[in-house]
């Protein structure tokens, strides 16, 4: 009696496709995994390959600033030293004390 009873139960959920079910349960489990597991890889994989096209972009701006900065520095070194003997050269013609009489040469200061 109880055998009637359970395969009218498995009659009525549909029979083969609930058998299919119990048999196939832990392969589908193991398919649904599988598939949630590439998914997720498929994000990471995009998430990965944006951000290296971020810093690649962010690697170019500063070697460009970089760049910028050194032929700056560059500059400023150079007009440094120009300034420095361009000093230099005025100390032979312009004396820092006032009404200096030893000054070379003499002026009217």
């Amino acid at each position: 009696m109880s055998w009637e009873i359970i395969a009218t139960i498995i009659g009525s959920l549909g029979g083969l496709e609930c058998i299919k079910y119990f048999l196939h349960r832990n392969q589908n489990k193991r398919i649904a995994e599988a598939q949630a597991d590439s998914d997720e890889f498929h994000v990471m994989r995009e998430t990965i390959e944006f951000l290296q096209q971020q810093l690649k972009e962010k690697e170019e701006r500063f070697a460009e600033q970089t760049t910028l900065v050194r032929k700056l520095n560059t500059e400023i070194i150079d007009l440094t030293k120009e300034k420095g003997q361009t000093e230099l050269e005025l100390q032979k013609y312009r004396c820092v004390v006032p009404k200096c009489m030893n000054r070379e040469p003499q002026n009217g200061y």
